[in-house]
């Protein structure tokens, strides 16, 4: 890591639906040394902005937003500007015929911005020069066995392949990810590439080593993480995220969000149920291993993210309504809490500003 990383950095929260100030976006000012963070900013009014990208310059956020057309809710695609840290103005993209979507994504070239619609199933692409929007419904033939989740195909998320020529979408109905040749006209139709994970695994979200040779796929329903390798998608191996022993059931916990240290060279995905965060080594060969399953202090960990430095922790406990701190300590991959948690409606999503 960079030995002149600012003792002050600044973190973007996007929050779920339904606080009574309507403020699902916050900032994050966070101290690198410490580990002491506070709120200094909440955007009012902007409900559905649970998930979002900055850009490289970090001059735009793009997110989603939640809107009311004929007295029905819908989605719409939207920007903040951005200056410095704080949130700026909202305008407004594009509109959705659906709710609005689960997780947003920016292709590497930052041409197109994706979306991901869980309940509907659709999935989009808009291109950012002409903001022509263009989306797809997932089939609804292969679900899988949980009835109680896999009802129907459900579209998770949108990612890319490092080089930017592919999306793939992950179905967590249908227990499959879909790779789209999304540049081309009628792309979105049929997929050029489908993994096809185990039955009741659930794939929620996914992410591609540092060099792109290996890909990681977190899977919600079964609290595995998948591992594939990246060009011709050959399945290495799933490992449990939970720890030996455990007895919470299927219905009981599971997995949300998959991250990377930023040297790639370990795994971090967190329980909600078992209230976690699991942590691999990622090995030469695409294999994982087991470090540690740290217990967290709060309740169902939806997404985390470590400080610049990486010796601290930033994770948002949705149903304990908080944001709690914790020291990382790399060699044990261990978390311990530091300072007091603050109070925060269900946040959802991390990113710190580069």
């Amino acid at each position: 890591m960079n030995a002149m990383i600012a003792a002050t950095v600044y973190c973007i929260v996007g929050c779920n639906t339904g606080s009574p100030d309507k403020d699902a976006l916050k900032v994050l000012e966070c101290d690198t040394e410490t580990g002491a963070v506070k709120i200094v900013q909440s955007v009012n009014g902007c409900e559905g902005t649970t998930y979002y990208q900055i850009s490289k310059d970090g001059k735009t956020l793009y997110s989603v937003f939640a809107e009311k057309v004929d007295n029905k809710s819908h989605g719409a695609l939207v920007k903040f500007a951005l200056d410095g840290h704080r949130i700026g103005e909202m305008t407004r993209l594009a509109g959705l015929s659906c709710e609005t979507p689960c997780h947003v994504a920016l292709s590497p070239d930052e041409s197109v911005m994706s979306v991901a619609v869980y309940w509907s199933g659709v999935y989009g692409v808009m291109a950012l020069d002409s903001l022509q929007l263009t989306t797809a419904a997932l089939p609804n033939d292969a679900v899988g066995p949980r009835k109680d989740r896999q009802q129907k195909a459900f579209a998770h998320q949108t990612f890319y392949t490092p080089d930017g020529k592919l999306m793939g979408v992950c179905d967590l109905g249908c227990d499959r990810v879909n790779f789209y040749d999304y540049k081309k006209p009628g792309g979105l139709d049929k997929p050029v590439i489908t993994l096809k994970a185990d039955p009741g695994d659930g794939p929620r979200h996914a992410i591609f080593s540092n060099d792109g040779k290996f890909l990681f796929v977190v899977n919600e329903l079964s609290s595995t993480v998948t591992s594939y390798k990246a060009g011709d998608f050959t399945r290495i191996g799933k490992w449990s995220m939970l720890p030996e022993g455990c007895t919470l059931k299927e219905t009981e916990t599971k997995a949300a969000a998959i991250k990377l240290t930023a040297d790639g060279k370990i795994l971090m995905a967190s329980n909600r149920g078992h209230d976690s965060i699991a942590f691999f080594a990622v090995n030469e060969d695409g294999t994982l291993t087991m470090k540690n399953v740290a217990k967290l202090t709060g309740k169902f960990p939806r997404d985390f993210e470590l400080m610049p430095g990486e010796k601290f922790m930033v994770v948002g406990h949705k149903m304990s309504n908080e944001i709690q701190v914790y020291a990382f300590d790399r060699e044990k991959c261990e978390l311990k809490a530091v300072g007091e948690p603050i109070p925060c409606w269900r946040p959802l999503c991390f990113k710190f500003e580069e």
